[in-house]
């Protein structure tokens, strides 16, 4: 099993180099890179040194489009809502919700500058992170669904039309705009990963974890089971979400014939929910996913609003559970090279 583990917060490339050696140290083989509309925007050569320096460490990378259009996981925001309104969801009200709609004709060339700029990076593998419709929240606190123009040329009728309909739609448009991603991907020479919402979560509507892990260009699928982040705190249903959700991943890739990656929580731990996270987790790296991932890095300690209460225990128990055999058992050297600047 490898063990991978998401970084962000970070744009100086002689710190980076120096957190992928502690990584590669710890026994880690993968970094997840976010790579948000601010890098694109700002960072998009420092990404690419990035790149460079996580390689030289023995590092694969994956570049996640980290809340990029609001329409993937991620603490960023979105110029590009900002720049064009009507490129958001619409409700009912008139409300503009958070995030780009996922039907709409304008999303997919801006997906596309994104892509390239990843591959002018010199990324190898792509992680399409979480793609998601807008949620009950602070930004849309009755829940609205968008109703805009595009979603009501797919389903006429909306929003008064049976709720198995407007789910079917909202599926549809994820998949459709997931196949899109992987196969510009693939175009310029670029794998994918993709990780999809737990089944039943956030209001999202089911999708068919098979059809996805199949598509062309994909190498990877999985899930990210955070019970505590979705609210399940009774032992017995942590374990059957956790067990319902790996072993659906689990089987989507073999019989796509694709590595699994299954996600850990590492984020808005309390001290009090440490000992549940590590009995789940041990559950969750007892199904034998290919990779095992954690988000993220030291336990989130450096961003607060999502760093754990004890980030150095949850970050220490977690590498010993990633890793029992001990840190640097798994491939690090201790004499390689600097990987810095």
């Amino acid at each position: 099993m490898q063990i991978a583990c998401s970084y962000f917060g970070n744009r100086i490339p002689r710190h980076v180099g120096s957190d992928m050696e502690r990584l590669r140290a710890l026994g880690f083989d993968r970094v997840v890179h976010t790579f948000c509309e601010n890098d694109l925007r700002y960072y998009r050569r420092t990404m690419g040194e990035i790149v460079r320096i996580s390689e030289d460490c023995g590092l694969e990378v994956l570049l996640d489009p980290w809340g990029v259009a609001g329409v993937f996981g991620g603490e960023a925001f979105s110029q590009w809502l900002v720049e064009d309104e009507e490129l958001a969801q619409r409700g009912p009200s008139r409300r503009r919700l958070a995030g780009a709609c996922l039907n709409h004709p304008r999303l997919l060339p801006l997906l596309r500058q994104w892509t390239e700029a990843a591959a002018e990076a010199g990324a190898r593998t792509l992680f399409w992170d979480e793609p998601h419709w807008s949620h009950r929240g602070p930004g849309n606190p009755e829940g609205e669904i968008c109703v805009c123009e595009y979603c009501r040329a797919r389903l006429p009728g909306l929003p008064d039309v049976p709720p198995e309909a407007i789910a079917s739609m909202r599926a549809e448009a994820v998949a459709r705009l997931l196949a899109a991603l992987a196969a510009g991907a693939l175009e310029l020479g670029m794998r994918s990963s993709i990780c999809v919402l737990p089944d039943g979560v956030a209001e999202q509507p089911a999708l068919d974890w098979n059809e996805i892990a199949r598509l062309p260009g994909v190498v990877e699928f999985g899930t990210d089971p955070y019970w505590q982040a979705f609210g399940i705190s009774d032992p017995a249903a942590r374990d059957r979400f956790i067990d319902a959700q790996a072993s659906a991943a689990l089987e989507a890739c073999r019989s796509a014939g694709v590595a699994c990656m299954l996600w850990l929580q590492a984020f808005r731990v309390t001290a009090e929910g440490e000992e549940d996270l590590f009995a789940g987790s041990r559950r969750l790296l007892a199904h034998g996913p290919d990779t095992a991932a954690v988000w993220g890095f030291e336990a989130c300690a450096h961003m607060s609003a999502i760093a754990c209460e004890r980030p150095a225990v949850v970050w220490r128990r977690l590498l010993e559970l990633l890793r029992p055999e001990g840190p640097g058992a798994h491939g690090a050297s201790a004499g390689r090279p600097s990987c810095g600047p």
